[in-house]
């Protein structure tokens, strides 16, 4: 079920935040890139933005005939994001914030996590729903949405991974 795979997604997050000290979570490994830090806080405004558009798809039947672009039809039928790393704004390294403390990063996930799955709730009980644009891929109603929030968290899994190689070797990947 969809809510059981966002919600697997998401402890993985959360329980991995046991594993660092702020000090850690600060370091970038160089200026352009983030600090494991900053990816926390850019899922936490991420997955809080999807929510939105969760909601909106729920409460407005705008849209509802329109479709995704054909990249993001790709995208659903694989399942996940490509392998292959996806280069952001140089200057987002500077506009995601760096986190005041680990407690600020678990509860933010943990927020997510509760209002994920009282949306989850809400989309059970509709009938009909509209769909609100991707600033990308087109329109999605609120299933692809909540998929899309979960391919993203497992997407930056890997980019976790890299910041993890650098903090334990010092080395950039």
């Amino acid at each position: 079920m969809l809510i059981d795979t966002f919600n697997d997604t998401i402890d993985i997050w959360i329980s991995e935040l046991n594993r660092f000290d702020l000090a850690q979570l600060l370091l970038k490994p160089d200026d352009g890139s983030w600090s494991l830090g900053q990816l926390y806080n850019h899922l936490i405004e991420d997955t809080g933005w999807f929510n939105d558009q969760i909601e909106i798809s729920l409460t407005d039947e705008a849209n509802r005939n329109v479709q995704m672009s054909e990249a993001a039809r790709t995208l659903f039928a694989k399942g996940s994001f490509s392998d292959e790393r996806i280069q952001g704004d140089p200057l987002s390294a500077e506009k995601v914030k760096q986190p005041k403390s680990i407690k600020e990063l678990r509860t933010g996930l943990e927020q997510l996590k509760f209002n994920t799955n009282v949306i989850w709730s809400k989309m059970q009980s509709m009938q009909q729903f509209g769909k609100s644009e991707h600033p990308g891929l087109g329109f999605f109603n609120c299933y692809e949405w909540l998929q899309y929030s979960e391919m993203h968290m497992r997407h930056h899994l890997r980019q976790k991974e890299r910041i993890e190689r650098f903090l334990n070797t010092g080395k950039t990947v």
